[in-house]
C-alpha cells in the first residue's frame, strides 16, 4: 500500500534533506577552513556546491519528484546569488557574519521550499 503524499510529508522530506545538505556544508567548511585563512577564498565555493549535490540527489530520491537541470540552475542562482548577497552585506559593514547567515538560511530555505510545492502541484504529485 503506498502512503499518502500531502504537503506535509512532501515538507518533511524537503526539510530533512535541506539539513542533511547543511550538515554536509558545515563538514566541509570545516576541512577547508585553514585553507581559506590562508587565502583560497575560492574554496567557499565548495560548501554550498557539496550541500546542492546532497540535496538534488536526497530530494527526488526520496520525494519521487524528478528535478529537471532548470531546477539546478535554480537552486544554484538561489544559493550562491543568496549567498554573494549576504556576503557583500558583511564586507559593507551591513550586517554581522551570524546575522548574514541565518538571513541566508531563510533566504534559500523559504522560495526553495515553494518553488519544490509549486513543481508538485504542476505535476499532480498530491492526487
Amino acid at each position: 500500500m503506498m502512503q499518502k503524499r500531502t504537503p506535509l510529508r512532501l515538507f518533511l522530506v524537503y526539510f530533512a534533506s535541506f539539513i542533511a545538505a547543511m550538515v554536509l556544508a558545515w563538514l566541509i567548511l570545516t576541512r577547508v577552513a585553514e585553507g581559506v585563512r590562508d587565502g583560497y577564498a575560492v574554496l567557499l565555493l565548495l560548501p554550498p556546491l557539496g550541500g546542492m549535490a546532497v540535496f538534488h540527489g536526497l530530494f527526488p530520491l526520496l520525494s519521487r519528484i524528478r528535478l529537471g537541470l532548470e531546477f539546478i540552475a535554480v537552486g544554484g542562482a538561489l544559493v550562491y546569488g543568496t549567498g554573494a548577497v549576504m556576503g557583500a552585506l558583511v564586507w559593507l559593514g551591513f550586517l554581522d557574519p551570524g546575522s548574514a547567515l541565518v538571513l541566508w538560511l531563510v533566504g534559500v530555505f523559504g522560495p526553495g521550499w515553494w518553488l519544490m510545492s509549486q513543481r508538485a502541484e504542476k505535476i499532480g504529485y498530491f492526487e
